[in-house]
């Protein structure tokens, strides 16, 4: 089976963290630029793309984006979209090709408003992504939808459940229960940290440890749209991080170690939403997803398990592949 290492175009290097409290991030760089060429989903509603609800008739769980543009555009999942019926988050990351429409998946977070008289309008970016702790969930509920034959796609309940325990954890009353009025309540905080972690150059991705653990590795190849991405993910990490203890952060070969074990993961190829092809993988306590093109790993997302489950260890450390079997 072919590993996660046999798609990736470039060699990818892990610089010291930034340590803000109880969040370290690690960037992830690039030495060469990818060939396959795509904008971020930000970038792209600046040029005029769109992403709006159904045209025939508004479905909690998909939205359709209208790219006139002649450039790919990606949706990385977990971003969050506003506005329209009710917010949403993307549950699986997909290029959308130029000069086409996409149906795609999405997951509510928002439970608490469906207003049929804003059905035409176009949502904007949030400010932030999910925070880890969500995406990981809707990442494992996404992925069994998929070995079970069927759309990459998160369990709507469960995610509302997680919304509103993430809103009673930060002591937050939202009137439509909106996951982002939480942010709205910690931006201050959020700003903050998101202000120090600041992006490199050829920075195509972050692994991030949150309380001494690592918690979760994002991977953009086209470093423009990792850069759109880079303050919304901080923004996410910075969330979870705020109910975390402080703890001495994994050190840089912790971060490389985690990296090779990452690398190595046997991966399932299966159907993505839009361009290319999806992967899935589940090894040595790492679990994810990715999304190549043109035979090149366009996207990866993968994430660490939580403490107490078998996985890259107690304050961070992992062990070598050869110490490790795959599940």
């Amino acid at each position: 089976m072919p590993t996660l290492a046999s798609h990736l175009a470039v060699e990818i290097t892990v610089a010291a963290p930034t340590v803000v409290g109880s969040l370290a991030v690690f960037p992830l760089i690039a030495d060469r630029e990818p060939s396959v060429r795509y904008i971020s989903f930000a970038e792209a509603v600046q040029q005029g793309a769109t992403v709006k609800e159904l045209g025939a008739g508004a479905s909690v769980n998909d939205l359709v984006v209208h790219n006139p543009l002649d450039v790919h555009v990606l949706l990385y999942e977990g971003e969050e979209v506003l506005g329209a019926q009710q917010n949403r988050t993307f549950d699986a990351s997909a290029l959308v090709a130029a000069r086409s429409a996409l149906q795609v998946p999405v997951s509510c977070v928002e439970a608490g408003r469906w207003d049929g008289a804003r059905h035409d309008e176009s949502f904007v970016s949030a400010p932030q992504t999910a925070n880890p702790r969500l995406r990981r969930m809707k990442n494992t509920q996404a992925r069994a939808s998929l070995a079970a034959g069927m759309e990459a796609r998160a369990v709507q309940g469960e995610v509302w459940r997680e919304v509103a325990d993430t809103a009673g954890r930060h002591g937050v009353n939202s009137g439509t229960g909106a996951m982002h009025d939480v942010f709205e309540r910690r931006r201050e905080q959020l700003d903050a940290v998101a202000q120090a972690v600041e992006m490199c150059c050829s920075q195509v991705g972050m692994l991030a440890a949150i309380g001494g653990r690592f918690v979760v590795l994002d991977h953009v190849s086209e470093v423009e749209a990792f850069a759109s991405l880079h303050h919304p993910l901080v923004q996410g990490y910075a969330l979870d991080a705020l109910e975390a203890p402080e703890a001495t952060p994994p050190s840089i070969e912790d971060a490389r170690e985690f990296i090779e074990l990452l690398l190595a993961a046997p991966c399932t190829p299966g159907p993505a939403v839009g361009l290319g092809e999806g992967l899935r993988f589940a090894f040595g306590g790492l679990a994810g997803t990715g999304l190549i093109c043109e035979g090149e790993l366009v996207t990866l997302t993968a994430f660490a398990d939580e403490p107490g489950e078998r996985g890259p260890a107690v304050a961070g450390r992992v062990h070598r592949p050869s110490r490790r079997r795959p599940r």
